[in-house]
């Protein structure tokens, strides 16, 4: 079955979600965020459509980003979420009120990728995980091509997040978060078409995965020993 509406998140429970969020990831997680506020505010004021990419380790990792590029970028995301996460009951209330895309993990969701497509062409933000699913080590994991050609389709920024510590904070398999200091650094945007404009080689869409990465790795790199405390 194919998705014929854009999901869009609440604002309500986004600006409760940033109110006790925001305070439990501060005194918990000792949560720091580095990031560029006048950046962010220019990257809201202008049209073109936007894809925010991050590091994935910890079902920690959407808050985080989410906190820290602010609530003017999230309310206007869709996001790709498990579509086992929209099955169950347990967590479907949260997923929808969060303006998520179920995805098929397992195969190539075509259906999926029309409807985040749609909504940047609509200018709206997507916000993803290249990886795909969660490290199993802390470490960074290939990045899949789908953002690339979805940033390219649309014309989109790209904006690259790296977290640090969440590896730790709540790994796989962990029954409950620890406290663990958290770290996250909004790196500058990238934009790709420029350069897709100018190549025609296959190549490209993976090479531009590759750099994406690389700025993610930088991202990281400096708090690189949070994930293995």
């Amino acid at each position: 079955m194919e998705h014929t509406d854009i999901p869009h998140p609440n604002i309500i429970f986004l600006r409760l979600a940033y109110l006790v969020l925001g305070i439990l990831f501060k005194v918990y997680f000792r949560l720091t965020c580095h990031r560029d506020y006048a950046m962010l505010k220019a990257l809201g004021a202008q049209p073109r459509p936007l894809i925010v990419v991050f590091n994935h380790t910890s079902h920690l990792d959407v808050p985080l980003v989410g906190l820290c590029i602010g609530l003017n970028l999230m309310r206007r995301v869709t996001m790709p979420g498990k579509k086992e996460l929209l099955e169950d009951k347990r967590t479907r209330w949260i997923m929808q009120l969060a303006g998520v895309v179920p995805l098929k993990r397992d195969a190539s969701d075509m259906a999926a990728a029309r409807v985040l497509l749609r909504a940047l062409q609509a200018g709206r933000y997507v916000l993803m995980s290249p990886e795909g699913t969660r490290s199993y080590d802390g470490g960074l994991q290939p990045f899949k091509i789908g953002f690339i050609k979805l940033a390219h389709k649309a014309n989109a920024i790209i904006l690259p997040v790296g977290i640090t510590g969440a590896a730790s904070a709540l790994p796989r398999g962990a029954p409950y978060p620890r406290p663990r200091k958290l770290t996250v650094r909004v790196g500058k945007p990238i934009d790709l078409s420029s350069y897709l404009d100018a190549k025609t080689d296959p190549d490209a869409f993976d090479e531009m995965a590759e750099l994406v990465r690389q700025r993610i790795m930088t991202l990281t790199d400096g708090d690189r020993t949070l994930d293995k405390a």
